[in-house]
């Protein structure tokens, strides 16, 4: 059952998705997304015939240090669904400590070179360093948060009547998916950040920032799972120890989010049932995920 101040924030969110969309802000140097398509294609989870078309392309993910494992998880799934074919390509570019203020800093930042640099050396061109034979990426997924952005610790939606700091999130977040679109992504697909009991409730309240977004029109943002509300209803048996970090039940609900989210209609509950049933080791696939990154980093 969820409590009252979730109950709230349910009701408050779905009158958020009917407001009069905003003004945009948009990164400077990067064009302005085009700001048609319409408002029920963009806030419906589902993007069945979006992304997974049947036509070979590759996702980036895009996020921090709780997305280091379920992205392979997600590729188990897609494989499936594309009748045992490596057709979507999950290409995993998250770096640790790395929410929305970290993507969106100027060229030269040590912080962009974390981020953006890093995910262009590894993925993007003919010398990529780990794209393998996959094709460069067209679509991106988020899972991200916006603690740390405008200038707040926790995030700057205090409240879930916060329209002033949602209107906040909301330019952050668009100019992080503006940014990835100039890079040649046609999709930007964005969920926030998982439950986080000691940084409630600004980080459930991400979610109304992401609704602010979606309704400033631009036809390549997509609203991905929510993966917040997913892993509040199983806390703590979702986490690890420290009440913060997904373990394998928290890694499996991440990644079967997305990928139902991706599949929309056409998602299969087999596929599903198979990796419910399976285990994962998620520390060794943590640590491998780190050192494929490392591995490319030039060393003097």
């Amino acid at each position: 059952m969820l409590s009252p101040r979730a109950s709230a924030l349910s009701v408050l969110l779905a009158l958020v998705a009917c407001a009069t969309p905003q003004p945009t802000s948009t990164d400077s140097g990067v064009a302005a997304a085009n700001a048609t398509g319409s408002k029920e294609a963009r806030i419906l989870v589902s993007a069945d015939g979006q992304v997974l078309d049947g036509q070979e392309k590759s996702l980036v993910v895009v996020g921090y240090s709780t997305s280091y494992a379920w992205p392979d998880i997600l590729q188990e799934m897609l494989d499936e669904h594309a009748g045992g074919k490596r057709l979507y390509h999950v290409l995993n570019a998250v770096q640790g400590g790395a929410p929305v203020q970290m993507w969106i800093e100027d060229p030269g930042h040590r912080e962009y070179e974390r981020t953006i640099t890093a995910m262009l050396r590894d993925f993007w061109g003919e010398d990529a360093k780990l794209r393998d034979a996959a094709p460069q990426p067209t679509v991106a997924i988020c899972q991200q948060s916006l603690q740390l952005t405008a200038g707040f610790q926790r995030g700057p939606v205090t409240t879930e009547y916060d329209m002033v700091g949602a209107e906040r999130g909301a330019d952050d977040m668009e100019k992080m998916a503006l940014r990835l679109e100039s890079l040649g992504l046609d999709q930007v697909h964005i969920a926030m950040h998982i439950y986080k009991q000691p940084v409630e409730p600004e980080v459930g309240n991400e979610r109304i920032a992401l609704h602010r977004l979606l309704e400033r029109g631009h036809d390549f943002i997509y609203q991905g799972p929510d993966v917040w509300q997913a892993t509040h209803d199983e806390y703590p048996e979702a986490f690890n120890q420290d009440g913060l970090h997904p373990n394998e039940r928290g890694n499996k609900l991440m990644a079967i989010g997305w990928y139902r989210a991706l599949a929309g209609d056409a998602a299969r509950e087999d596929i599903v049932e198979r990796i419910e049933a399976k285990h994962y080791d998620i520390t060794k696939m943590m640590r491998a995920y780190l050192a494929r990154r490392r591995s490319t980093i030039k060393t003097d």
